[in-house]
């Protein structure tokens, strides 16, 4: 009997040794710290006409600047959906993430009546980046699906 209660005191003086592992901060203290980088958010979104608008945020990845950064994009030519006839973009590339803010809309209105219901087309955002700072590989391309 007396085994028995030892084991249950001990055995979780044992155990709390593993508890920092099991419970660990995860990122919520560590920081980025690779190269200064922008990139596409979020990178795919849907958007009904009936909605009038939406947008894309670019954000920089890295430590904010002391100076205005100028990104540039571009409308993919795999966009099936149409330019002036879907949609118009309200930002007009290069836009400007002020300086030690992190990120800026591409504002994106899209244009009532110009797709039936069940249709839908796709505009595809390019990231280049801008004044030294190169777009993220994997955060580079967004996705705006239109559906009527």
């Amino acid at each position: 009997m007396k085994i028995k209660l030892i084991i249950l005191l001990v055995l979780p003086l044992l155990l709390t040794g593993c508890l920092n592992d099991l419970f660990d901060k995860g990122d919520v203290e560590k920081t980025y710290d690779g190269p200064t980088v922008v990139g596409f958010f979020p990178l795919q979104r849907e958007a009904t006409l009936a909605s009038g608008a939406t947008s894309v945020q670019v954000q920089l990845i890295g430590e904010q600047r002391t100076s205005d950064l100028a990104v540039s994009y571009t409308v993919s030519s795999t966009s099936t959906a149409v330019a002036g006839t879907h949609y118009t973009i309200t930002s007009p590339s290069p836009v400007t993430i002020a300086a030690g803010t992190s990120t800026v809309n591409i504002g994106i209105n899209l244009i009532a009546g110009s797709l039936g219901a069940g249709q839908s087309g796709v505009l595809i955002l390019e990231l280049q980046g801008g004044d030294g700072v190169e777009a993220s590989a994997n955060l580079a391309t967004a996705r705006v699906i239109i559906r009527g």
